[in-house]
This record gives C-alpha cells, structure tokens and sequence, in this order.
C-alpha cells in the first residue's frame, strides 16, 4: 500500500516549484501503483504536501494530460488503467492475438453482420466496384467487461463464403484462416483522432465529443489478394500503439 503522505512530502526550500515536485513525487508514486488505483482526494494532497488547490490541481492536470492518470467525474482521479497496446509495423495481428500475448481474456458483442453495399473508400482498399455488396462485421471489443474498441470490418463476398452463418465473436483472423485458408499477410494502417458521437459515445461509455483513436486497416494475402478493410474506435484512454522502429520500413514522417 503506498504511503502517500510520506512520498508526498515536498520540501519548501528547493529551488524548483512545488507543483514540479508535487507532480514528479505522483509521478513516481503512481509508477508503483496497479493500473486503475484511485489516489487520494485534492484536499488529501494538499494537506499531505502543503500545497494549494491550484498548485494540486496544476500537478494532476500535467499528469492527466500524459495520460498516467485519469480523472472520473464523481468518483475521483485514478491510476491509468492497463492498454490495449496493439504493435504497428509489424504484420496484420488481431486484437485477440494481441490480448492473448498480453496475457488479457477479451469479449466480444457482435453488433451487426449482414451485406452492405461498399462505399468509395471500401470500394478502394478491397478493389471492387462502389456500391457491389461487401460482407460487413460489426463488433463491440470489451475487457474485463469495459468496452474498449468498436471495430468495423469489410469483407469480399466471393471470398467468404457461408461466413456470416459462422460464430462472429471469436478471432476474425483465426476464421479466416481456419475455414477459408486466406491468411492476412500484409497491409498498412493509418491513424487518426477523432470525437465520439453520439452512438460511439454511448456504445463505449465515454462523454460526448470524447476523444477517440480512429484507425482504417486495409490488409492483403501474400498472393496479393485484397482480404479486409477496417475501421476502429478505440477509448484513449484503454488504447496505445505501439511502433517496432528497427526497419527502414517504419520510418516517422510528418508534415
């Protein structure tokens, strides 16, 4: 159990502001801290560094905003809770694979499964015709019960047969595999942030307008074959990526 009062301490004298030290203290101290623990109230943190409202609130905010601490309205501040940590530049992984290499048991809620015509921007990433029906999956990714990500898959009809009368809330990728011998070997996944509407909003449990992580993934066989095309909403504050930087291939570029 952490001893807030005594890792809290600040001393006056030091030449550095005290919302610097009160900030590095919890930034240290929530570092030993399960993911998901509530630290003590502001005026706890006054009394146990003898610091004012502002100064307090100044040092949580910055610790907000990096994203090691989140603040619930009604309830208190928290340490962050333990990400979804999906790896980029390495080859297409489902979230499944991706939470059982993280040792996490995810669930899954199918939302929708039917046909649906493609739009200008499936239409592209799978090479079919705008407006030709596409296969599309809808599904509500939760961990520990809290939902975490809605994914939005795109599929080519002619190359799933039967799918839609399969069991949808498994690994999408194992299916793929198992029943149509189509392995996503290759693609390339933009991300973007955008603000939860309201139907995101209430299907992940965050405020209006909160922010989100948007990402669009188009994936291909090894032969070439166009396999899938989808999109994801992921809670920013359940959600990281993580970027392998050891291939020329995964250069940072920006404008």
């Amino acid at each position: 159990m952490t001893d807030w009062e005594h890792r809290l301490a600040l001393d006056p004298s030091a030449a550095v502001p005290l919302y610097y030290q009160l900030r590095e203290r919890l930034r240290a101290a929530i570092r030993d801290c399960e993911p998901d623990t509530m630290i003590p109230a502001e005026k706890d943190l006054m009394a146990y560094a003898g610091v004012s409202r502002a100064t307090a609130r100044r040092a949580i905010g910055d610790l907000v905003q990096e994203g090691l601490l989140v603040a619930r309205q009604g309830s208190g501040t928290y340490t962050a809770p333990l990400a979804v940590a999906p790896e980029l530049g390495s080859r297409p992984v489902g979230f499944t694979e991706t939470m059982a290499r993280l040792g996490r048991k995810p669930t899954t809620q199918l939302l929708r499964a039917g046909l649906q015509h493609a739009g200008p921007d499936v239409a592209v990433a799978l090479g079919v015709r705008e407006r030709q029906e596409v296969v599309f999956v809808e599904r509500l990714r939760l961990l520990e019960g809290v939902p975490c990500m809605l994914e939005s898959a795109h599929l080519p009809v002619e190359l799933v047969p039967g799918i839609l009368d399969e069991d949808l809330t498994g690994s999408l990728y194992d299916l793929l595999r198992t029943k149509y011998g189509l392995t996503p070997a290759s693609g390339r996944e933009t991300i973007g942030a955008v603000n939860a509407d309201y139907r995101l909003a209430e299907l992940l449990r965050v405020p209006m307008a909160a922010a989100l992580l948007a990402t669009a993934r188009s994936t291909c066989t090894e032969s070439g074959i166009a396999l899938e095309y989808t999109i994801r909403h992921a809670r920013g504050d359940l959600t990281v990526f993580s970027v392998e930087l050891n291939d020329a291939k995964n250069a940072l570029m920006g404008q």
